[in-house]
């Protein structure tokens, strides 16, 4: 009777071990399947932020639509309603280098009338080109102290949201040599000189027929 009961109870014990062994696979089973439903997206999307990678859609390509330039006679229109925003990290009070933040068709201008010159024996330089609106704030006040009212500072320097140096498509040329090579052929690069008050300043008007004159800037649109 003892003998049996021993039995019996080491029976028991086996099960209970077969049972256990075979939840603790089950439990296994299942965490390795919860783990690869994560990785694969078919968990929440919280488990995913914490799991898988993050995945950027490219941006769909958008073709660039070129300007009708046989209606500007070949010439790039002006966008006088964009500013460009400044490349690099400019003192506010630093004079900008050459064409720096210019509006691309502008400094292209410059740049090959420029050459131009250069090829006729001058040596063209840019006195001013592109201006920040803080600096030409800057410019502004201190002409207005200087000539007394706005009024008459507009003679000589536009607030910044009239200032096509701000806008990015007027340069100011040195020496006066230059500036008179650009009145016979800068028209050529749509280049024009636009105020009768100053000999030095030049704007990328795209026209290959330069307006007359105004008496200066004060009289400008």
């Amino acid at each position: 009777m003892s003998v049996t009961t021993h039995v019996s109870a080491g029976r028991r014990r086996r099960q209970r071990l077969r049972r256990t062994l075979a939840t603790l696979v089950v439990l296994a089973a299942g965490a390795g399947a919860a783990s690869y439903a994560v990785w694969h997206g078919s968990g929440t999307p919280h488990e995913e932020e914490l799991v898988r990678p993050v995945e950027v859609a490219a941006a769909p390509r958008v073709a660039a639509t070129a300007p009708n330039l046989s209606e500007t006679g070949g010439f790039v229109p002006v966008v006088t309603d964009r500013i460009p925003q400044p490349t690099t990290s400019i003192a506010l009070s630093a004079p900008v280098p050459g064409t720096t933040n210019m509006q691309q068709p502008a400094a292209r201008a410059v740049k090959a009338a420029f050459a131009a010159a250069h090829d006729d024996g001058l040596d063209p330089a840019i006195r001013s080109a592109w201006r920040s609106a803080e600096y030409q704030q800057v410019l502004f006040d201190r002409a207005v102290r200087t000539y007394g009212s706005e009024a008459e500072a507009s003679k000589w320097v536009l607030s910044p949201n009239r200032s096509a140096h701000v806008k990015g498509y007027a340069v100011d040329v040195q020496p006066r040599s230059v500036a008179t090579w650009l009145e016979e052929h800068g028209s050529r690069y749509g280049l024009c000189r636009t105020y009768d008050n100053e000999w030095w300043h030049f704007e990328y008007l795209a026209t290959s027929h330069c307006p007359p004159r105004l008496p200066s800037a004060a009289d400008a649109g």
